[in-house]
């Protein structure tokens, strides 16, 4: 360790030799001094190399080493917790941002699953508005049935089955299109 007492004119002069020593002999134990409040060396770091930083770059002069190692300490402690407080802040600020996030993400499945829903609800209900033979074929249709298996089931051709159900589906977008409209989608 350095005597203090003996650089301390030339760190008040800002003589680059006095401050080299000054920041050989004091780097390490000051980083060790704020790991211990941040818990994070490389902040440490940080915060000690701004901390000597700004003293060098400001007219700041000290009459003795104690008042000196006093400043040092006692500026390294407050900017400690100035990054913890900052550091507080940004994860609350970030957390806000996850949080609506996720409400804003939310609330559009929400509006999606409502629609869906809503369209689905539509469709059957214009499904029960369909001549018999065709709400059959939907209703099969709709429940994993090929064409043929309805053809089978209803005892009509496959073609039959196709053309219904052509018409079936060009009747239900024309009333959805249409409830679109009323809704003004």
């Amino acid at each position: 360790m350095v005597n203090l007492e003996s650089i301390l004119s030339g760190i008040n002069a800002k003589n680059e030799r006095c401050w080299e020593q000054l920041y050989t002999s004091c780097y390490a134990a000051m980083c060790v001094y704020v790991e211990s409040i941040v818990k994070d060396m490389d902040c440490s770091k940080d915060i000690v190399q701004d901390l000597l930083v700004n003293l060098w770059h400001s007219d700041i002069r000290f009459a003795s080493g104690r008042e000196l190692m006093g400043y040092l300490y006692k500026s390294l402690y407050n900017n400690s917790l100035l990054y913890i407080r900052n550091k507080r802040k940004r994860a609350m600020i970030l957390d806000k941002i996850d949080q609506e996030k996720e409400n804003e993400d939310f609330s559009k499945d929400f509006m999606l699953d409502t629609v869906q829903e809503e369209i689905v609800r539509l469709l059957h209900l214009h499904i029960g508005d369909l001549p018999r033979v065709r709400r059959q074929i939907m209703k099969l249709s709709i429940s994993g049935f090929s064409g043929k298996e309805i053809a089978d089931k209803l005892g009509i051709s496959v073609n039959t089955v196709k053309v219904q159900k052509n018409k079936s589906i060009k009747y239900l977008r024309d009333r959805l299109i249409h409830c679109r409209r009323e809704l003004d989608l």
